[in-house]
């Protein structure tokens, strides 16, 4: 797993399990089943990295590849106690089996990291009967007759949309928003669902007009700038130039309400009547405040069509990204966490570096070169101009702020 994006996560959420991460499960008690109730939210949110295994893409499968699944499967030589170490030979090692269209496919692993309700009891009952498991894995080969060998590094069965529900509300404190829905509460591998579900409400015409969205990133996997670049770089590809006229703003996330329970920030974050456009759940987003430092970039004017595409076009090329949702000003957190003012704005052909006068004096008094910024972004090529634009609003409140604070000193001074 260390191997993988997002592992730091993984990772730290093995040290608050004391889950030694360098040994099997076997013999470390309860920590192994407590890392698992802490990670499992987690891979929700790795269908960015993975392929899901289906019809459409199994033929596309090569050796290699990181894929994510979910069937109906059978366990053969289910493990016996204690675990051992596995041979190498199938026909004496426990693995799942399940069909893909025509293709067969072998799920193995070793048994030694398998928590104590998997091995003892789940897959005997699958060696009687299909049950449900969902997974991440590599595919170790692709045989001339088809058939389909996956390496696995994490399965189990998937919860429920009712037990998550329930997680929900035994974390929660506060009363549950309106608008959640069971898609707020789906499973790692019900992307594709996600996507019929915004093309049907695009197709229904429920998407006029131009919205806000907020891009959500691992702040800990960027480097300065490097939300900035990747985010205009997508927009000016899924956005037609002559269609460009949009505004974007970057800063970091921070949930840090107390005496407040995670999930409540995430339900509250993600949830709205009518329902907002989102490719974030309840459980992700909660596992993702509790585990991440996270960053944002707002960006206004788009077509939920748009956004699906947006967030198609960085879910296949920036790591660091993690999911979107609608903005809505209305609610209380978005009001309060995401960026109230523009850093760009991109109209047509032309980007425009957003500034107000507070901050151009704070550059001057800093001795910073004016130009720098306009050059660095002439340097990239990716628009046909750069330009200056003042935020004549954010300047005013700005200057009212200001005037406010002095008045108040003028105030406080003795006569």
């Amino acid at each position: 797993m260390a191997m993988l994006a997002q592992s730091n996560a993984v990772a730290a959420a093995a040290r608050r399990a004391g889950l030694d991460s360098a040994k099997p499960f076997g013999g470390q008690g309860i920590a192994p089943g407590e890392f698992v109730r802490i990670v499992r939210p987690l891979f929700e949110t790795w269908d960015a990295e993975a392929v899901t295994l289906s019809e459409r893409t199994a033929d596309k499968v090569h050796r290699g590849l990181l894929i994510s699944f979910e069937a109906a499967m059978r366990c053969r030589n289910p493990p016996e106690v204690p675990l051992k170490e596995p041979t190498g030979v199938l026909t004496k090692d426990p693995h799942l089996v399940f069909s893909v269209g025509a293709r067969r496919v072998i799920v193995t692993f070793d048994p030694r990291w398998l928590t104590t309700s998997t091995a003892n009891t789940t897959l005997h009952e699958a060696a009687q009967e299909p049950l449900v498991f969902s997974g991440i894995g590599t595919v170790a080969s692709v045989s001339e007759g088809g058939q389909v060998r996956i390496s696995a590094l994490v399965f189990g069965q998937p919860k429920t949309l009712v037990q998550a529900q329930v997680d929900y509300i035994q974390q929660s404190i506060l009363p549950e928003p309106p608008g959640l829905t069971w898609m707020d509460f789906r499973n790692e591998l019900s992307e594709c669902e996600l996507s019929q579900l915004h093309l049907d409400r695009s197709q229904k015409g429920e998407t006029v007009g131009r919205k806000s969205f907020a891009l959500l990133f691992d702040e800990d996997e960027v480097m300065p700038g490097q939300i900035d670049r990747d985010v205009l770089t997508q927009v000016s590809r899924v956005v037609s130039e002559y269609r460009r006229d949009l505004r974007v703003a970057i800063s970091s996330l921070l949930f840090n309400d107390r005496g407040v329970a995670v999930a409540d920030l995430a339900a509250h974050f993600l949830a709205r009547e009518p329902a907002l456009w989102k490719t974030l759940t309840v459980p992700g987003l909660t596992t993702l405040i509790k585990t991440l430092n996270l960053a944002v970039s707002t960006v206004s004017g788009l077509s939920e069509e748009q956004a699906a595409d947006l967030d198609a076009a960085m879910r296949e090329t920036v790591a660091s990204y993690l999911g979107c949702v609608e903005v809505d000003r209305k609610l209380p957190l978005h009001e309060r966490l995401l960026p109230g003012y523009g850093d760009y704005h991109l109209c047509g052909a032309e980007l425009r570096l957003v500034y107000s006068a507070a901050k151009r004096l704070l550059d001057e008094a800093n001795g910073e070169d004016p130009e720098a910024p306009l050059n660095e972004w002439r340097e990239r090529g990716l628009f046909r101009t750069v330009v200056w634009e003042e935020d004549l609003d954010r300047s005013a409140v700005e200057e009212e702020e200001a005037s406010a604070l002095m008045q108040a000193w003028l105030n406080a001074q003795p006569e």
